[in-house]
């Protein structure tokens, strides 16, 4: 049973929470025909975006392939509701799925088994989650997110209040 945990960002709820799903939506085409290698995504991703930089396609590319070479079946992944300002937990339970013609054509199905409201998590788990990239690996407070009920008793030891929270999300 595996333990990672993966973290990810959506402007359409209704897709991940009422569709069962993970997604992200970067215009590369059935990636599932790609080798499943870095380079091949950099340069497929170079291909139909010749004037990203270099940055760009490191970033973008390697997004896309973490999400369909690296999520295994079981893997737990976090996804913070701007809509219902929740933080829903599952679990992936499908494979990755090309849909043609979605805003989100990466797919992989979950099964959601949790929400629960920000404040049972600490700030750094917040913070952790609260990455300015679509997608990617919850590390620090993985244990935070995999077993929300037994969390730390002081996990709001450093409570941070909304006005500085915003400070810092503006000054980042």
């Amino acid at each position: 049973m595996s333990n990672t945990v993966w973290g990810i960002h959506t402007t359409d709820d209704d897709l991940f929470l009422r569709g069962g799903v993970i997604a992200v939506g970067f215009e590369i085409g059935d990636a599932s025909k790609l080798a499943r290698t870095r380079e091949a995504f950099k340069e497929k991703y170079k291909e139909l975006h010749p004037s990203a930089s270099t940055n760009s396609v490191g970033v973008s590319a390697g997004m896309i392939y973490r999400f369909v070479c690296e999520i295994e079946i079981g893997d737990y992944v976090v996804y913070p509701s701007k809509v219902d300002r929740k933080i829903h937990i599952g679990k992936i339970i499908g494979e990755y799925e090309f849909v043609e013609d979605a805003d989100f054509g990466h797919q992989r199905k979950v099964e959601w088994f949790a929400e629960y409201p920000r404040i049972k998590f600490s700030q750094g788990a917040l913070y952790e989650i609260g990455s300015a990239i679509t997608f990617f690996s919850v590390k620090n407070y993985a244990d935070e997110f995999i077993n929300p009920d037994t969390a730390g008793d002081d996990k709001n030891a450093g409570f941070v209040s909304a006005d500085e929270i915003n400070e810092t999300t503006n000054d980042f």
